[in-house]
């Protein structure tokens, strides 16, 4: 059974006649009526009889009228939802990201999605990179904005920007009036940090370890958010992303610790799957993180 029989038969049942079906359909009557019969040689019954100039259905064929209707209707509903999700006037986009990213570097992107788009739902992921990852694998998100390396097999990463990690304190801790603290005056120091694990501790564990110090964590917390306000209320130094806690170092909320020597980066990259099936808002967002962040790599090289 086809689509196009069922539209045939339809349009037959209403009209009353091949013919007219056949000009709403601008093809022959001859190519309608051999659709036609093919249709009841497949179903065994008999669907349409004539009655003077008309044709009209059987009972069987009323049936069959009746459920055609309801799949035309909804095969032109469905056709229209994927037609809208190509043209991105419907649909859903996936997205996943760091806690930091989408506080302090993605909802610009985000609203200029939104404007252009304002009929694509958003659905964002806040996860550490190790779930947005696992994420990514199980189809549950298309990007993931995270932080790097990322080595899984059967995903490709695009390195998009790097930022540095600020080791920041109280402004009435011993360190805030340092002007050249050392690697070791930090490891003294009882240190507010992301869980073992994390690609940022590792990153952060490895620059202690180059200059043969160890890090010494008194809590290890997911969220930077919260480890600058614990920070601020005195538990401890925290190693954070500088836009996490700019505003409060423009406010003099916390200090950052000048380090002799010593420097915290990371990278950040968008993540996807190797297969390339993007849906078409996913590869639009893409496109704009892209040209975001190349627009803002080679402001910083001029």
């Amino acid at each position: 059974m086809e689509i196009r029989q069922l539209r045939y038969f339809a349009s037959t049942v209403r009209l009353g006649s091949v013919g007219a079906a056949a000009a709403e359909h601008f093809v022959t009557q001859p190519a309608v009526s051999l659709q036609l019969k093919k249709l009841e040689d497949e179903l065994g019954q008999k669907l349409l009889v004539r009655r003077g100039r008309h044709v009209v259905p059987t009972e069987a064929g009323r049936v069959l009228a009746e459920r055609a209707e309801e799949v035309i209707r909804v095969l032109a509903a469905l056709e229209a939802d994927v037609s809208g999700v190509k043209d991105l006037v419907t649909g859903t986009l996936r997205v996943g990201n760091t806690d930091a990213a989408s506080v302090y570097v993605l909802p610009d992107v985000y609203r200029a999605f939104h404007k252009k788009h304002p009929g694509v739902r958003l659905e964002v992921t806040v996860a550490e990179t190790a779930r947005l990852v696992e994420a990514l694998r199980a189809r549950r998100i298309e990007i993931a904005i995270a932080t790097l390396p990322v080595s899984e097999r059967g995903l490709s990463v695009h390195p998009i920007y790097r930022e540095d990690l600020v080791p920041v304190v109280p402004p009435d801790h011993p360190l805030a009036s340092r002007r050249n603290a050392t690697i070791k005056d930090l490891a003294a120091e009882d240190v507010i940090t992301y869980p073992a694990g994390a690609v940022t501790r590792g990153m952060i564990d490895a620059v202690f370890a180059a200059h043969g110090e160890t890090l010494r964590p008194r809590m290890e917390i997911s969220s930077p958010e919260a480890m600058k306000r614990l920070t601020q209320a005195g538990l401890g130094v925290s190693i954070l992303p500088r836009p996490v806690v700019a505003a409060e170092l423009g406010r003099h909320a916390l200090s950052a610790v000048t380090l002799s020597g010593v420097r915290f980066e990371r990278e950040i990259g968008m993540v996807v799957r190797d297969d390339d099936a993007l849906s078409p808002a996913a590869r639009v967002f893409r496109d704009m993180i892209r040209s975001r962040f190349e627009t803002r790599h080679h402001q910083k090289g001029r």
